[in-house]
């Protein structure tokens, strides 16, 4: 005989409000929310989806990236430094400026490392010069710091599970 395997369950929308381009997601066990961004509609969004409820935050740049905070809270990558919220809707409070072109160059993807380090890339967005970058922002070792340099769009991170190798598109 022929097993059937079951069909999966549809898609379901997390929220009703389309994102222009939604990006960064991250599931925040603690508060059982989803949280991403929308960069060119200069949003933070988040989700309860057990509840239905979605909310959105309007930031003064493009976010490129957030991740949680060890200690409550987000760290989020807007196009000319990253800041920390120490709540949803507080006030942004520099961590580090960039030094970059910000009319032409803005943080893209990034994420939390198992360590708790924040990772964030950049994205010449003017695709003429290989301007982009892979940063750490690593508080033990100094701040935030070069990794790897010399792209046009930084993009998708992850770890392998025994947190020796990273995954970067």
């Amino acid at each position: 005989g022929c097993a059937m395997t079951p069909t999966p369950a549809p898609w379901q929308a997390v929220t009703q409000q389309p994102d222009q381009l939604g990006e960064s997601p991250f599931w925040h066990p603690h508060e059982q929310m989803l949280y991403w961004v929308d960069i060119p509609a200069r949003q933070l969004r988040r989700a309860n989806v057990f509840m239905g409820m979605a909310d959105s935050w309007v930031m003064p740049q493009e976010p490129g990236c957030i991740a949680p905070a060890a200690s409550g809270g987000l760290v989020v990558a807007l196009r000319d430094g990253i800041y920390r919220a120490r709540e949803w809707g507080g006030a942004l409070q520099p961590v580090a400026r960039f030094n970059h072109d910000v009319r032409t160059t803005r943080f893209n993807d990034g994420k939390a490392d198992p360590m708790g380090r924040f990772w964030a890339g950049t994205y010449a967005e003017q695709k003429v010069t290989p301007d982009a970058a892979l940063y750490c922002l690593d508080p033990a070792r100094g701040g935030l710091q070069a990794m790897h340099a010399g792209f046009f769009t930084s993009n998708g991170l992850a770890w392998s599970p025994d947190a020796r190798t990273l995954y970067w598109a």
